[in-house]
Formats: structure tokens, C-alpha cells, sequence
């Protein structure tokens, strides 16, 4: 049988070569931009890219024209922009316009990885188990675990179960195994979250597993803390654009680092002395409005 192609991938349209940009931008340039989109999925960058490693990119005559030109046309950005949707950068790099809305994120990748590794040890498991069976140690097994089952007055149904939940165990990380009952900082985010959603019109959405586990990963993994994913939360509540898009904790998750760099700049741009909150914050508190602005 052969291996598995564990290769990573990045997704392209079919009519990428015959795009206004990229024909504006000429062929070096187009070609620049499929290796940039290659270096940051292999590199994990979400989609930044260290100005000094262009020319390695690619083997085109001129990359820095190049990169010059993807700028131009809006297919990249100078590290330092004003693009609502993509995360800034240094002076030293340039950022993919748009690249987590159509690749995975280097958290989605983890994931990714993380489940794939687990699904692939459940499997070697039930390979093993299945040569034994053929082999007729495996009946034996069964036969003699249904005799001790019937001695002792039980059912096999407590097996499949038992079965399953360690299928389960294998498939989390050591501190969402540990997460009963739910935590404390979890769930206050978590209502936070569905109250301000609640708060902004829509019906208060239900908190599942997947809220708690993504907003678990969000404090554990990215080391956000609570009050940051909080105020994250009233900031992108406050926002025109993105009170329709941070709805979940999966999407906070992934926007959190342009959610905070936009808040960033937004305070910078603000004149000194004493400021009116803009009328979309006029529902909170003034320690709410504080808190929605730093993070």
C-alpha cells in the first residue's frame, strides 16, 4: 500500500492566470505570488512574508520589482497597511492580501496535524486488532470475555462504551481531558460571547463543546487571557465590519490578531484630550468601552 501523502497544500483558482491583478502585475510577478503563497503554508506565516527572503522566492530576474508590483495591484501589502481584513506586519516584511480567508491558518494547521496523528494511532490500533482476530486470538478473547460477562450477571454494552471514551481521550490534548467540569475562565468568555451576541439583535446562540474547546485553545494555546478575549469581543462588537463575523469562538480565535492590531492602530489615530465614544459604543459602560479598546 502506499504512503500517504503528508504534504501541505495551498489553494489556487483556476482562473488565477487569466486575473486582472496578476496580468497587471506581469508573469514574474504572478509567479511570485504562487511561491509566496507556497513559503507561508510550508512556513506557517499566515500569510507574512520577510522582505529579505524574496529574493530566494523565486528565480525571476528582478523579484523586488516584482514584489513592488504585487504590492501595486493589491495582491500584497507593505508589512505596515490599513487593509481591515489582513493582520499588519513589520517594516520588514509584506502580507498576502486576504490569505487566511482562503488558506488554513498555521492554529488550523495544528489542528489539522493534531487530529490526523491521533486518528492515524486509533487506526494502527484496529489494524492490530484485526490480524489478531484473523489469526483467532481475537475470538478467543471475545468468547472468553462473554463467558465472564454472563458469570458476573453483566451486559457488553459498558465495553463498547468504555471503548469509545478512550477513543475520545486519544483525540483531545492533556488539558481538555482535564476540562470536568468546565472552567471557570472558559465559560465566562464563553457567555460573554453569546450575551453580546444576544445584545446585538440575534437569537443567544448555544454553548457547545466546540465553543468551550476553541475558546480553551484561544486562552491555552495563543495565551490570550480572558479580559483580552473579552475585550477582543466588545471591540469587534463595536465595529460596523466585524459585529457580523465574531460569532463563534472558532472565528475570534482566528481573528484575533487583526482584530487587536486594528484596536491598536485606532487608539493611535486618536487625537489626545478627552474623546466622545462612537455611537456604536454607546451602549456600554464607560469601563466596557475602555476595556473594548485596549487588548
Amino acid at each position: 500500500m502506499a504512503e500517504k501523502d503528508k504534504r501541505t497544500y495551498v489553494k489556487v483558482h483556476d482562473g488565477l492566470p487569466d486575473h486582472p491583478k496578476i496580468i497587471e502585475a506581469g508573469g514574474e510577478a504572478g509567479w511570485l505570488y504562487i511561491c509566496g503563497l507556497a513559503y507561508a503554508s510550508r512556513q506557517l506565516t499566515d500569510g507574512v512574508l520577510p522582505k529579505r527572503l524574496v529574493p530566494r522566492l523565486t528565480d525571476g530576474s528582478k523579484p523586488e520589482a516584482s514584489a513592488s508590483a504585487l504590492v501595486r495591484v493589491g495582491l500584497w501589502h507593505e508589512g505596515e497597511h490599513d487593509c481591515p481584513t489582513c493582520p499588519e506586519a513589520g517594516a520588514d516584511a509584506y502580507v498576502i492580501h486576504d490569505y487566511l480567508e482562503h488558506q488554513r491558518s498555521a492554529a488550523e494547521v495544528a489542528d489539522l496535524r493534531a487530529k490526523r496523528s491521533a486518528a492515524g494511532q486509533r487506526g494502527g490500533k484496529r489494524s492490530g486488532e484485526s490480524r489478531r482476530a484473523a489469526s483467532g486470538a481475537e475470538a478467543n478473547r471475545e468468547a472468553s470475555a462473554s463467558a465472564k460477562a454472563k458469570q458476573a450477571g453483566s451486559k457488553t454494552e459498558p465495553e463498547t462504551e468504555t471503548e469509545t471514551e478512550e477513543e475520545q481521550k486519544t483525540s483531545r490534548t492533556p488539558a481538555e481531558s482535564e476540562d470536568t467540569p468546565p472552567r471557570h475562565d472558559v465559560e465566562r468568555v464563553c457567555k460573554h460571547l453569546a450575551s453580546v451576541i444576544e445584545k446585538g439583535g440575534d437569537k443567544r446562540p448555544r454553548i457547545t463543546a466546540k465553543w468551550r474547546t476553541d475558546m480553551r485553545r484561544l486562552i491555552d494555546i495563543d495565551g490570550v487571557t480572558p479580559d483580552h478575549a473579552i475585550a477582543a469581543i466588545d471591540w469587534a462588537h463595536a465595529d460596523d465590519f466585524w459585529n457580523a463575523h465574531i460569532l463563534t469562538p472558532a472565528k475570534l480565535r482566528e481573528k484575533y490578531p487583526t482584530l487587536r492590531r486594528q484596536a491598536t492602530n485606532q487608539r493611535r489615530q486618536q487625537p489626545a484630550g478627552p474623546q466622545t465614544a462612537p455611537r456604536d459604543m454607546s451602549h456600554m459602560t464607560e469601563q466596557e468601552r475602555q476595556r473594548a479598546l485596549n487588548f
